[in-house]
């Protein structure tokens, strides 16, 4: 896969391997807006049909604030956090997507452009 040495440079300012769906699935969900860990755990079991535990979670999210990807704020209601990706953390997520673009349109072409984009999604 080919990647632009500019987005090579930014990426490699940030030791963050995304290897697993999970974490790729976690920054796009983080990307959609703030989410406490355990919603970001509910919503990841419900997307992916399968148990996720806090040691696939919370670790990685741990790894994204230090890289300054990642900001949180606490809640006094049950010490809970609400994270939200930095504008560097947003800018990662894009490069990350630019740089998967033959698997995104590969995907598309498998499930069809209405699946991935129904007319719903538009009008937001």
């Amino acid at each position: 896969v080919y990647m632009s040495k500019k987005i090579m440079e930014k990426t490699e300012l940030h030791k963050i391997r995304v290897n697993t769906v999970i974490k790729l699935y976690t920054l796009v969900l983080l990307f959609d807006g703030p989410k406490h860990g355990y919603e970001l755990m509910k919503l990841l079991e419900n997307k992916l049909e399968t148990k996720v535990g806090p040691s696939q979670v919370y670790p990685f999210l741990k790894q994204l604030e230090r890289e300054g990807l990642l900001r949180f704020k606490e809640l006094k209601e049950r010490d809970k956090k609400v994270y939200s990706l930095t504008e560097e953390g947003k800018r990662f997520v894009k490069d990350l997507l630019e740089r998967s673009i033959e698997f995104l349109q590969a995907s598309i072409r498998a499930v069809g452009p209405n699946r991935v984009c129904p007319p719903s999604f538009k009008d937001n």
